[in-house]
């Protein structure tokens, strides 16, 4: 018993210190990237920079940038993992649940691009969403998309109507043990507009919610069957966001930047208990959750 003790301590020491390892690597490099945007700025006046240059130093930025992302990701499932490993039951959960959306997010990406390659999406430096450019979907100032870029979310929402069945309720809901032992459900499935800094607020904004409504259309005109799933509160999971120039995943300050921005994001979240009682177990006890949960509010 004891040397068991002694072996589960060392593997948790292991892994706080790969934590800690990582909390370094992220920290050196978001100090190359500063160091490299100063040294942009010193190689020569601003006027006299050559749009080359100033672009080869904002790809090496971006590239930075990615790499940090991934370690970011990394380190957060780290730390989500020890904390599942305190026993806790809602840390637990929360941490399979997380690691399931991730599964899914990654099969829906590999799916879209399987269907159409024009398609450009990545996962969110969370890994709570899906992101698209909204240059492959919109035109330039226009809320309503493209044929093009109609096709394209045609076929996204397919595999999402696909995707969404064993991680929501509802009519169209086919929740298994198979396809989700831990029982993890999407609260809301949010349709993002975001738009570059180019413009006045009010205008972003606006923009960005036309665009997000329109694609919203697109999808539930498509499939309808989207706007059946529901979370365990009884409401649709599917809604409507805009952001404006608020939520940036890119220095706006380049032209690929810029595009970056300008981008249609799926957001999953999901359901996260309150309290302990609220965990599910299995699938059986959703009922009583529901019940839980419609008696009133919940803090």
């Amino acid at each position: 018993m004891r040397a068991a003790r002694r072996i589960r301590r060392a593997e948790e020491d292991d892994e706080s210190a790969f934590v800690s390892m990582t909390d370094l690597m992220v920290s050196f490099l978001f100090i190359i990237m500063i160091l490299l945007a100063f040294f942009a700025t010193q190689i020569a006046p601003r006027d006299a920079v050559s749009r080359q240059r100033f672009e080869t130093v904002a790809d090496k930025l971006t590239d930075r940038e990615q790499k940090l992302r991934a370690l970011e990701e990394e380190n957060r499932r780290l730390r989500r993992q020890l904390s599942a490993q305190d026993g806790n039951p809602i840390e637990r959960y929360n941490f399979r649940s997380a690691e399931l959306r991730g599964k899914m997010l990654d099969r829906i990406q590999k799916r879209i691009k399987a269907a159409d390659t024009s398609i450009d999406v990545s996962i969110s430096r969370n890994g709570d969403a899906l992101e698209f450019k909204g240059d492959g979907l919109f035109e330039s100032g226009s809320y309503a998309p493209s044929p093009l870029g109609r096709r394209k979310m045609e076929i996204i929402a397919g595999i999402l109507r696909e995707e969404l069945r064993c991680f929501a309720l509802g009519e169209r809901s086919s929740l298994a043990s198979a396809c989700n032992p831990a029982v993890a459900l999407i609260d809301a499935l949010q349709v993002e507009g975001h738009t570059d800094s180019t413009g006045t607020d009010v205008l972003n904004m606006d923009l960005s919610s036309s665009r997000g409504s329109a694609i919203y259309a697109i999808m539930v005109s498509t499939s309808p069957e989207l706007l059946g799933f529901r979370n365990l509160r009884n409401q649709p999971i599917v809604s409507v966001a805009g952001y404006g120039k608020g939520r940036p995943i890119r220095d706006n300050n380049t032209v690929s930047g810029r595009d970056a921005n300008r981008r249609i994001d799926l957001r999953f979240i999901m359901f996260a208990p309150p309290e302990e009682q609220f965990v599910p177990q299995r699938i059986e006890d959703l009922p009583r959750l529901r019940q839980l949960l419609a008696a009133g509010p919940v803090p």
